[in-house]
C-alpha cells in the first residue's frame, strides 16, 4: 500500500512540473504567463478559450 501512495505522489509531483514548466518557461528568455480573465486560471501557450470557464478573454503577461 505504501508504494501505491508513493508512485501517485511522484505521479502527481512530475504532472505538477511539466505544466509549470509549460507555462512558465518559454524560449528567448522571458517569461509568459496566460491566464483568464473571468476566472483567473493560468492556461498554457495559445490557448483561446479557457478550459475551466470557456472564457475568451485571456490576459499575457510577459516577465523580463
Amino acid at each position: 500500500m505504501q508504494r501505491q501512495h508513493q508512485s501517485s505522489q511522484e505521479s502527481n509531483t512530475s504532472r505538477l512540473r511539466t505544466a509549470l514548466t509549460a507555462v512558465l518557461i518559454r524560449d528567448g528568455g522571458q517569461t509568459v504567463i496566460e491566464e483568464c480573465r473571468h476566472c483567473g486560471t493560468t492556461l498554457e501557450s495559445g490557448s483561446s478559450n479557457c478550459p475551466t470557464c470557456g472564457c475568451t478573454e485571456i490576459a499575457s503577461y510577459r516577465i523580463d
